[in-house]
Order: C-alpha cells, then structure tokens, then sequence
C-alpha cells in the first residue's frame, strides 16, 4: 500500500513539472510577440547603386615619321648592292619602312643556274643613311638528310663504303676546267697533293657547270674539247703536264671564250703518245657522262668538290683539315 501512494505522488509531481513548462514557454512567447509588436524593425534600406568609373581610353602612340623617303632610300640600296657580285644581275626593290626600329628593308633575288635565292637588307634610318645588315634567307629543306657534318667542310655521306684500296685515300676531285672558283680551287688541291702525294692516288673528274653556260654560245664541240682533252691526258698518266698549261692559256685570253683545237694542242706534254690520245678522244664523251652520273651517286650538284675514299666530300678551302680529320694517322697530319 505504501508502495502505490509513493508512486501516485511521484506522478503527480511529474505532470505537474510539464504543466510548469508549457507555461513558461507560453509567457515567453507572448513577451516576444508583444516586444515585436510595440519595437518593429527597421525597414531594410535600398541597395545604394554604385557611381560608373569612367575608363580612359588608351593613347595611340604617334608612329616616327622616317628621316628619309623612299627613294632615298632605295638610292643608297642601290650602292649596297653594286658592292656584291652576286647582286648585280638583279633588280632594286624599293625598301618598306619598320617604324619600330627605325629600319628601311629589302628583300633582294639573286638568280643563278641552281636557283633563285633571297636576301634581306636592312638599312638603319640615320641622319645619314647606313648599311646594317645583310642575311640569306634559308630554305627549309623537303626532308632530313642522312648525310652528316662532321667538321669545317666535311660531310660525312650516308651509305657509302670505302673504296681506297691499300694503305692510300682515294681522293677524287669533280670540276669544271672553265669555271672561276674551280680554277682558284685547283690552286688548293695542288698544294694539298704535293703535300700529301705519298698516301693519296689522285682522279680528275669533269663535272660540267660553266661549260653548260658556254655552250649556249659556242656550242657544245668546241666548249667541251677542253674536258675531253684533259680526260685522256689524265688516261696516260699526263694530267698535271697539260692541264696547268691549258689553265693558263684560257685565263690570258681577252675574251671570256673556249680554248681552239690549236691552243689545247699547244699545251700537250711532249711524252704523250698521240695516236693512243686520238683514240681516246673518241671516246671521251662518253667517260665525262659517267663523270657525271658518279657526281649524282655521291649527290655533288656544284664544283669543285673533292670525294675522300668514296665517303667524305670535302670542298677545297677546308681540304687539309678534313683530311686530317678523317685520316688522322697519315704522315703529315699533326
């Protein structure tokens, strides 16, 4: 019994504790209503929209006006270019002027029987008008040789096997008995064959460049008797007897014309067999056709050119070095 009545009194005081609560929180809602009621907020203020700031358009900067016109400049182009050989066959543009670096430039064509070529000139616009500079512009090859560069003037020619035979360097060299720098160039080879006579066998090959040019005027008889001369005179051993003499003779001329049958002759050693030389005439024409189909194996377009055992090609300006580079052991080489 005494159990029941604890328990009664408990549950009394329990709901009496909810009905404290409710109420309180009762009261305290009506406070917060009556406060919002009699203390509204304040009413919420427009955004301010805010003042543009205005942009300043950007100066244009006054482009310099040239100290020279046009024609002044392609004037003084004009005395650039009589100072090169290679471009006194073409023609004077007239410069277009680069107001930032205060430049006047032309692009001027060189045409030669290999191609055309272009070159930029620029000219620095001064009180006084002056030559800056002159470039070649490149063009970028079709595809990437195999062939590769190995030093000054010497590649090294992909594919090629050797074709010295003994302790010797073959060494073959594919010229043009009319052309000007083959006849400086023989100047080199001569010097580089006395040195090194010893551990080289010497082949003369004809590789027709000026001839081509000369025989749209004398024709191909008379412009190629030079060559076919030289070819047998090399065929009995004579080489070096006739062709310093013929080389001579065509320089003295007055006239920029092919040797006679006369002046040739004149030149051939007294220790030439003749009859053996007029047979090979015969046949000469068709020993600097295979002249030219070897050039093509070994790629040479130009001359001169020297061919190193059939796999170095080295032009004549650089001939010692690259032969030493490539045969550093041979006697002479430091």
């Amino acid at each position: 019994m005494a159990k029941q009545v604890k328990a009664s009194v408990e549950t009394k005081a329990s709901r009496n504790s909810v009905q404290y609560a409710t109420l309180a929180l009762g009261v305290i809602a009506v406070a917060l209503l009556a406060y919002i009621a009699f203390f509204p907020p304040p009413a919420a203020q427009p955004l301010a929209t805010p003042t543009p700031v205005p942009t300043a358009t950007p100066a244009i900067c006054a482009q310099p006006t040239p100290m020279h016109t046009a024609q002044e400049a392609k004037d003084y182009l004009s005395r650039v270019m009589a100072m090169y050989r290679n471009f006194i066959r073409g023609d004077v543009p007239t410069p277009s002027y680069d107001p930032y670096d205060r430049t006047w430039n032309a692009v001027v064509l060189e045409r030669t029987q290999n191609g055309e070529f272009r070159y930029h000139i620029k000219l620095n616009d001064t009180p006084a008008l002056m030559f800056d500079q002159v470039t070649q512009e490149v063009v970028k090859p079709l595809y990437i040789t195999q062939d590769k560069l190995l030093t000054n003037g010497t590649l090294l020619l992909a594919g090629k096997i050797n074709c010295s035979e003994g302790s010797k360097v073959r060494m073959m060299e594919f010229s043009d008995p009319y052309c000007p720098s083959c006849i400086l160039g023989d100047i080199l080879i001569d010097a580089f064959r006395q040195k090194y006579n010893s551990s080289i066998t010497f082949e003369y090959h004809v590789l027709p460049s000026t001839m081509q040019v000369m025989e749209n005027s004398y024709g191909r008889d008379e412009v190629d008797r030079f060559a076919y001369y030289a070819v047998c005179a090399q065929e009995q051993g004579l080489l070096d007897a006739f062709k310093p003499c013929a080389t001579r003779k065509y320089q003295q001329k007055s006239v920029d014309a092919p040797l006679t049958k006369g002046e040739l002759d004149a030149c051939l050693p007294s220790a030439l067999n003749r009859t053996r030389f007029d047979k090979c005439l015969e046949t000469a024409f068709g020993t600097v056709a295979f002249d030219k189909s070897v050039a093509q194996t070994y790629s040479i377009t130009e001359t001169p050119v020297v061919l190193f055992d059939c796999q170095y090609r080295v032009y004549p300006e650089y001939l010692e070095h690259g032969f030493c580079f490539t045969h550093p052991g041979v006697s002479g080489c430091s």
